[in-house]
């Protein structure tokens, strides 16, 4: 490190071994004796320290728990034992590999972003010359197309969840708030976990237009509980967005019967527990799940309104408007994970009309010649 050059002696039992226990010492002698780490070390060495790196780094809470439970779950297991400068490109292949066949390429690609970052380490204090993860390649796993509810299925997915709130049920009483979590999510298209950290202070019903701010979130912490998260998912998280009026109502009566109830409400919160507390999304995610297969809805979820929201904000708005109101910092993020194709030709003769050659005939009925959609529709029920 200071740039002197010196003599290097090694001794052994014979001339061979004597050579090889002076190259080992030169190896030795490549890492600096203050670094935590060296090539020697056992990748589980590496990854305490990583951990500790990762600890104070400004990723979110949720990030951290992932990335400490894929450490613990999967690296530790399968590499903790191999020397971080036995752990060629070809070792953490083998490894990756092996996780996408076991558990998917979406943990695989979690470990491999962990992987690098812990050989990044590893670089700076000179444990190895190279990053073994830089060229690995991860698949990834086949995306569905999004499908969003519509208007009509939106309503009669509603009916069939207030049939089932109040339905009788034997010991605890079943909860009367599963459609207002719905309505409110599919009127704004927010995160479960940013509706259940929303205050009353967020609230601006009396502006026109009236107005929510989004600007925290609900996170699961490492000891199962749960606590509000003083930003959302991301900066692009934080937005005002505009409420219609029908949610306007509901909110002002549910204002008003929380007020009667003299519930514990410690945090001002819109959707609290029955004890005040911020309300785990899982667990009402898990909830409609249940609520959702018996209404035959299987495959809707609690992030399909946002889906909806999103699609139908686009149909009509466009992508950006869509984009920002699911807190997305890319547009091909929506288009790709939440706005539905369209399957129905667009009306676009308003456009290409505009090409007629000048000598073209008379303009015809297009009315006239459209045929009776209803009479279509049942001579096509009546084919089948």
């Amino acid at each position: 490190m200071d740039g002197k050059i010196r003599h290097v002696e090694a001794r052994g039992a014979s001339s061979a071994s004597a050579r090889r226990n002076l190259q080992q010492k030169l190896v030795d002698r490549k890492t600096p004796r203050d670094g935590l780490v060296n090539s020697r070390d056992q990748i589980k060495k590496l990854a305490g320290v990583f951990l500790v790196e990762l600890e104070g780094s400004d990723k979110a809470s949720r990030t951290k728990d992932k990335y400490v439970y894929c450490v613990n779950k999967y690296i530790l297991p399968a590499l903790g034992e191999v020397r971080v400068g036995e752990a060629t490109s070809g070792v953490i292949d083998r490894f990756i590999r092996r996780l996408v066949e076991d558990v998917g390429p979406s943990t695989a690609r979690s470990c491999g972003a962990i992987l690098s970052w812990m050989f990044k380490v590893a670089l700076r204090h000179d444990a190895v010359t190279r990053n073994p993860v830089i060229g690995i390649s991860i698949p990834r796993g086949k995306k569905a197309k999004p499908k969003a509810l519509d208007v009509e299925q939106y309503q009669d997915l509603r009916a069939k969840v207030i049939e089932w709130e109040q339905e009788p049920a034997l010991g605890r009483p079943r909860t009367q708030e599963l459609h207002e979590v719905s309505d409110f999510l599919i009127a704004t298209g927010v995160r479960p976990g940013e509706l259940f950290a929303l205050r009353w202070d967020d609230l601006d019903i009396a502006a026109n237009p009236p107005t929510v701010f989004i600007n925290a979130t609900v996170i699961r912490m490492r000891n199962g509980g749960v606590s509000i998260q003083d930003h959302p998912k991301s900066q692009h998280g934080i937005r005002h967005l505009t409420i219609p009026a029908f949610l306007v109502e509901q909110l002002l009566v549910r204002r008003e019967r929380q007020l009667e109830s003299g519930a514990p409400n410690p945090l001002n919160l819109v959707f609290p527990s029955s004890t005040g507390t911020p309300i785990d999304p899982n667990n009402v995610g898990k909830l409609w799940r249940k609520v959702a297969d018996q209404a035959g809805y299987e495959w809707v979820t609690l992030k399909t309104f946002r889906k909806a929201t999103a699609t139908r904000i686009a149909r009509t708005m466009g992508p950006e408007a869509a984009a920002y109101q699911a807190g997305h910092s890319k547009i091909s993020m929506t288009q790709e994970h939440y706005i539905e194709e369209i399957h129905e030709a667009l009306d676009t003769r308003s456009v290409t009309e505009a090409f007629m050659p000048k000598n073209a005939a008379p303009k015809i009925d297009q009315q006239a010649l459209q045929p009776n959609r209803a009479e279509l529709h049942m001579q096509y029920k009546m084919d089948i």
